[in-house]
């Protein structure tokens, strides 16, 4: 144990003297514990705060900042998850458009997360001077910006205190029942519920992943929050003036107040413990009773150039309409950060030629799952050895041609005849029947160069059996969200790193990040293959069957809504660059 005199803190923060024995006994060790992971680390640090409301998350974070400032002669600062709750006009407008629950401040879905991200970001990596918003409580409205705190100093330690803070999103199962009064007489349709769900899900790990150390205050249960924030509402209203007491919440108010943040309150008291490395237990006087510590390991946070590799159907195009609306944001500001999008698809090269049209992309591309690489000639300072020239491409092939794999198909058929359809067979009218392409996307879909797709349309049982037949006579057998491929032996993840490969002895960079993006069977190679991997929820299907278990992502949201979303997540560092640029939940 540390002898820390901290009599003026005591003097600043107007505490009894009894808080210098808990200071000595439950915080000081913690203190010098987040001085030596800094000192460790050698770089600015984040270390995360969870506790319900009044559980003394403000208070320890301003212990903290002291001790470290006075008795380690670290600059620390200290910022509250409130302080980044949308303004009263911004929260109305949600309530407007999504639902009017969302008028209260407290929940996901009510804070602006990409300047939070914006912030600390900028704090830690030294992107000063740094102007860090707060919140007026008193009149439910942000500050003016005049009243914002600017940092112009470098931050060794930046303490973050929320309630929420390190919230995970609920299986769809538990919204279902209200959890009391507020959801089954306001949200009877589960609306809202669902919507902070979703909103926790999707924005919200981006700014958890930030967090180096993590703190929690456990409560003993829900039911002390409502008198632990009377307590903190009526500090608040001792040192108001007579003009802005009355704006502040009588005990009826606050009750109905503290139920927005119940469940998930309640979800943090049963999920967190085991993840946090300083866990403080509760009595209900909110004195600690017990402490519980993991070590804090150090973070390695990537560093270098991405490559994000991604499927296309289903992925990061609709499956049922091919459109890619929902990710032209993230779409946008990968390309700003000069992250390449490699589509890595089972489409022809005349097909993907049209989509990077749409997309705006110049980038190299994998067409035929794996088939061959298609790279724009020029696009690096040399051609790559084993390439060949193609039209305006150096192109590596991985296998033969498609008409060995369609005689193959031949020697098999008579067996299965009737049973199944090939593109060869069907023709144009037949690959628009197949797919729901027009006319023009389907005689691109036709001229497929390496291998030839499949359309099982007979017993199921006895698919299994063609496909084995197959693979006797050398062919390798790829089943996709909506087609059985016939090719040779390559796929999406042999090109994957070979294209990374050449990136690599063409960059600068000592290491390159690979992501892959997939959301079926056909995409597994490469899913295992990259270093990060992100799975689409698909509409038709269940998840591809992932053997990895690190850097594994798997989205909330289907198609390239959830395309967006886990790349949002995955490299949140290069897209939350500029929170005035960045979507703020769905209300315009």
């Amino acid at each position: 144990m540390l002898d820390i005199d901290i009599s003026g803190f005591l003097k600043q923060h107007q505490l009894p003297q009894t808080y210098q024995a808990i200071a000595d006994q439950w915080f000081s060790g913690l203190a010098e514990d987040i001085f030596l992971h800094h000192k460790g680390a050698g770089k600015p640090i984040i270390v995360g705060i969870n506790g319900a409301q009044g559980s003394g998350k403000s208070t320890l974070a301003a212990l903290l900042v002291y001790v470290l400032e006075q008795h380690f002669n670290c600059k620390a600062v200290s910022l509250s998850l409130d302080d980044f709750y949308f303004t009263r006009q911004e929260r109305l407008k949600l309530a407007e458009d999504i639902h009017p629950l969302l008028a209260t401040r407290g929940v996901p879905g009510t804070h602006d997360i990409a300047l939070a991200r914006k912030t600390l970001s900028d704090l830690a990596q030294q992107q000063l001077p740094v102007s860090i918003p707060r919140f007026n409580k008193a009149t439910d409205d942000r500050f003016a910006e005049s009243h914002f705190e600017t940092v112009g100093d470098a931050v060794d330690i930046i303490i973050f205190e929320g309630w929420c803070l390190g919230a995970q999103a609920q299986q769809e199962n538990a919204l279902t029942e209200p959890l009391n009064d507020l959801e089954s007489k306001e949200d009877q349709d589960g609306s809202w519920r669902r919507y902070v769900n979703e909103q926790l899900a999707m924005l919200y790990p981006s700014l958890f992943e930030l967090i180096d150390i993590w703190i929690m205050l456990k409560a003993p249960s829900f039911d002390c929050v409502f008198n632990w924030r009377l307590e903190q509402e009526n500090k608040l209203y001792d040192s108001l003036t007579d003009n802005t007491q009355g704006q502040l919440m009588d005990k009826q108010a606050l009750s109905r107040f503290i139920k927005h943040y119940q469940r998930i309150t309640e979800s943090c008291l049963t999920t967190l413990p085991d993840h946090v490395h300083y866990l403080y237990e509760l009595a209900p006087d909110r004195q600690i009773i017990k402490l519980t510590t993991h070590k804090a390991e150090q973070k390695t946070e990537p560093k270098g150039q991405w490559l994000v590799f991604t499927d296309m159907d289903g992925s990061l195009l609709d499956h049922h309409n091919y459109h890619f609306d929902d990710a032209v944001p993230t779409l946008a500001h990968l390309e700003q950060q000069n992250i390449p999008v490699i589509p890595v698809t089972s489409k022809t090269q005349a097909e993907v030629e049209l989509l990077r049209d749409s997309l705006k992309n110049t980038h190299p591309f994998i067409v035929e799952n794996g088939a061959a690489v298609f790279i724009p000639v020029g696009y690096f300072d040399a051609q790559p050895e084993d390439t060949i020239i193609k039209d305006a491409y150096w192109v590596k092939e991985f296998c033969e041609p498609r008409q060995l794999w369609q005689s193959l198909i031949e020697q098999v058929r008579p067996q299965y005849q009737d049973q199944f359809k090939t593109f060869a067979d069907a023709g144009i009218d037949g690959i628009i029947a197949m797919t729901g392409l027009n006319v023009h996307a389907a005689a691109r879909a036709a001229r497929r160069q390496y291998g030839e797709p499949v359309c099982w349309h007979g017993n199921g049982n006895i698919k299994q059996q063609f496909i084995d037949d197959l693979k006797q006579l050398g062919a390798q057998i790829l089943e996709g969200g909506r087609f059985i491929h016939v090719s040779g032996q390559c796929d999406k993840g042999r090109a994957l790193e070979w294209l990374t490969q050449i990136y690599q002895d063409n960059s600068q960079e000592s290491r390159l990040h690979t992501l892959a993006i997939g959301d079926s069977q056909n995409d597994l190679a490469m899913l295992e293959q990259a270093d990060y991997a992100l799975i689409i929820r698909s509409p038709v299907h269940a998840l591809p069957p992932v053997e990895r278990q690190h850097n594994l992502y798997i989205s909330t949201h289907t198609g390239p809504k959830g395309w967006a979303e886990g790349v949002n997540k995955i490299i949140d560092a290069t897209l939350h660059s500029d929170s005035s640029n960045l979507p703020r939940g769905n209300h315009g």
